[in-house]
């Protein structure tokens, strides 16, 4: 993604953020995590940069990982402020929106494809899912349905 202009950035940390809750195997985890945590410590969001350094060290990295990450530590607690407002709560869970993007958080409307699953905002409802690009989100459907009598000769 770009990086030129403010919002720009604040956006990348924004996908970066939420890919750290994506269930992946922990050398993968790592990753996105270091990823987070450079960004957002970067964009001088000290408090948040230090929770991906607590979930990354959790997962018990490399030596030279865990070193880097807890300088990143240190340095985050000694002003613990976010510098920018940004669309993420790591305590709140949520599902993301498959056409914007933004998350959707517990409690909050949301539609569905009846096909997917794939979560959307309530302002796509109607819409040609892109996921499956089958059904349409949110459309109340009955789904599969099997009649003992198909089988019967």
């Amino acid at each position: 993604m770009p990086k030129n202009t403010l919002d720009e950035q604040k956006r990348t940390c924004e996908m970066a953020a939420y890919f750290t809750h994506c269930k992946l195997q922990p050398v993968h985890q790592i990753l996105t995590l270091r990823t987070a945590l450079n960004m957002f410590f970067k964009l001088k969001n000290y408090r948040t940069a230090a929770s991906f350094a607590r979930r990354l060290l959790e997962l018990g990295p490399r030596p030279e990982v865990a070193q880097q990450a807890r300088k990143i530590l240190q340095a985050c607690e000694k002003t613990p402020t976010d510098e920018h407002q940004i669309l993420y709560d790591e305590h709140n869970p949520f599902n993301i929106c498959g056409i914007s993007y933004k998350p959707i958080y517990r409690g909050k409307p949301e539609e569905k494809c009846s096909l997917c699953s794939t979560s959307y905002l309530p302002e796509h409802k109607g819409k040609l899912c892109p996921v499956c690009g089958v059904a349409e989100v949110g459309r109340d459907v009955l789904g599969l349905r099997i009649c003992h009598l198909q089988f019967q000769r």
